[in-house]
């Protein structure tokens, strides 16, 4: 695997033209353990081995972790904050807010909002914050502050939160300094995933890129990083240029944040590949490993490429990448007919699973049992807010959000937080064109309407929502609201 590199930009790399693959190839240094253990030295070897045995029997059996709190994340989040992981990126200047499933936490904030109590060090808010929705970042208070939702029920500990809580503020960093390093949204919602072509291309870019990361010598990593670019450049010319650029803006978002992130837990080697690659409709969630491979790579052949993104020398890290190889020796590699044909099966296969997994989701959501409520609106419901990660497009002009969505305009507003929805579109584009009717299905309990003024109140299991002039029908199980 890569590794053995300093994550810091200005280290000198260890990697070389004439040298082998960083830490492999010829064998040096210190030896190995197993090598230094010399079975001769049997007393003093039976007298540790004994000791080992008294300290493994006195230790505690069952010994709890350490509790991780609010205060453990942010004392781990300081520690790792120190390290140099990005020119000009400062984690510890940026506000923090961290909603530990009793209450929101707001740190080094520099006027927080009048809703928030100070404790100690910190501001307070009793249970979650309205625009705390998610491990982001957003406006709050008009200053930009990088949120987390720490899930009671995780197992993960103090550092892997904190970690999480480096890559927000790193998002947060990016919005200020460059807002262009995203992906439009919009453009995940008519994503050719149907498409078996680009995606048995992308399969082969993947194998590619994890053959690079896995090389043992500088020359293979070369060729397989050439591969896997030649792969990318056929693929992207059967895309739309609304789908490239989603696919690069997304890793320059989402993979760098997830690239400082494992390099603030030391972690330089790049991300571990799957060989199976990943599912079909998977286009947002690839571009975290993908891009953060396309960074550790980069790490290894152009230590000078973060002072170069951060400067705005490249618009996309395998343009970035591209550079980085040109003119550097490789040995010949590239893929077996077999290889290339499976790739081409497998992506038909799977694109006729995602066919019929869409239309299964979107019975499966209609046939729930429990209460029904029904949103239809005159004017479109402008989306507010979503989860890009937890979204599917289950039939034309339909999106079954999984987990959060929001929905406004001059008079309405409505939000679905922490249960399933399905929305459906106004105009051509499936969100971005205004919703004109959204269904909430498998609700526990009759949705609670009541009258305030002019609007209609509706309060049900995640479910929030305040409609001007609405009129309500009840039916059997089931409440549908109409809004002029």
């Amino acid at each position: 695997m890569i590794g053995n590199r300093p994550p810091h930009p200005g280290l000198k790399s260890r990697a070389t033209h004439d040298r082998p693959w960083p830490g492999l190839g010829k064998s040096g240094g210190r030896p190995s353990v197993a090598r230094d253990f010399n079975p001769g030295r049997g007393r003093s070897t039976r007298i540790f081995l004994a000791l080992l045995t008294v300290l493994a029997a006195l230790a505690p059996l069952h010994a709890d972790p350490p509790k991780v709190t609010a205060a453990s994340v942010l004392a781990e989040f300081d520690r790792l904050a120190v390290q140099p992981l990005w020119p000009n990126f400062v984690p510890g200047k940026t506000p923090l807010a961290i909603y530990d499933g009793a209450r929101t936490i707001l740190v080094r904030h520099p006027s927080p909002p009048p809703e928030f109590k100070k404790e100690g060090e910190v501001w307070v808010f009793a249970g979650r914050h309205p625009d705390v929705k998610a491990n982001t970042s957003i406006e709050l208070g008009g200053v930009k502050t990088a949120t987390m939702e720490m899930d009671p029920k995780s197992t993960k500990d103090s550092r892997a939160w904190a970690s999480i809580m480096i890559h927000e503020t790193f998002h947060a960093f990016q919005r200020e300094r460059h807002p262009t390093w995203s992906g439009n949204e919009a453009e995940l919602f008519v994503y050719p995933m149907e498409n078996a072509g680009p995606l048995a291309a992308r399969r082969l870019e993947t194998e590619a890129f994890r053959r690079a990361l896995a090389a043992k010598e500088l020359k293979d990593a070369t060729c397989w990083t050439s591969r896997a670019l030649d792969q990318r450049r056929d693929r992207f010319s059967k895309l739309p240029a609304g789908a490239v650029g989603y696919e690069r803006g997304t890793e320059l978002n989402e993979g760098l944040a997830n690239f400082v992130e494992n390099l603030s837990l030391g972690k330089t080697q790049g991300p571990d590949l799957p060989a199976s690659e990943y599912a079909a409709d998977a286009v947002r969630s690839r571009a975290y490993p993908i891009g953060f491979a396309q960074a550790a790579l980069l790490d290894h052949f152009d230590p000078a490429w973060r002072q170069a993104l951060e400067a705005g020398q490249a618009t996309s890290l395998d343009e970035l990448l591209a550079k980085s190889i040109a003119g550097k020796p490789a040995t010949v590699c590239g893929f077996k007919p077999e290889e290339i044909a499976t790739a081409s099966e497998r992506a038909k296969r799977d694109v006729l699973q995602l066919v019929q997994t869409r239309r299964e989701s979107r019975q499966a959501f209609l046939g729930r049992s429990g209460w029904r409520l029904e949103i239809v609106s005159t004017k479109p419901l402008w989306p507010q807010g979503f989860d890009p990660l937890n979204v599917a497009l289950v039939a034309k002009g339909e999106i079954l959000h999984r987990r959060f969505v929001k929905l406004g305009n001059e008079d309405s507003t409505l939000e679905v937080l922490g249960r399933e929805a399905l929305t459906q579109a106004a105009g051509e584009h499936p969100l971005f064109n205004g919703v004109k009717d959204v269904q909430v299905t498998g609700l526990p309990t009759e949705p609670k309407v009541t009258q305030e003024g002019d609007f209609v109140v509706i309060a049900a299991e995640g479910v929030t929502a305040k409609l001007k002039g609405a009129k309500v029908e009840k039916g059997e199980r089931s409440v549908k609201v109409t809004v002029p």
